[in-house]
């Protein structure tokens, strides 16, 4: 399968919290399979806000950060958990407050 080359078929949104939900994905991967399709490529995407708080980050930081460094959301988030060295250290004492 080349990258590159790949379309977008289906788009489903999965609430992990409910059975028809899981129910419709299996059904919807089934009915590919039906169809002829025999590779896919499955992207597992969510909220910033769900995965700073999955991840213990503080939200002020993430957003002092964001804003000062003007960067996707996702870099914030790698930065703040790399190695969970910033996370533990004190950056967010020397952040500037505004």
């Amino acid at each position: 399968m080349i990258e590159k080359e790949l379309i977008e078929l289906k788009s489903l949104q999965i609430d992990l919290d409910d059975e028809k939900s899981i129910k419709l994905f299996v059904e919807t991967l089934n009915e590919l399979k039906n169809k002829g399709y025999d590779k896919l490529k499955i992207e597992i995407k969510t909220s910033t806000e769900q995965e700073l708080i999955k991840s213990d980050l503080d939200i002020e930081v993430f957003k002092k950060i964001k804003e000062t460094q003007d960067l996707p959301d996702w870099v914030v988030i790698n930065l703040m958990l790399a190695s969970g060295k910033l996370k533990e250290s004190k950056f967010k004492l020397r952040l500037p407050n505004e």
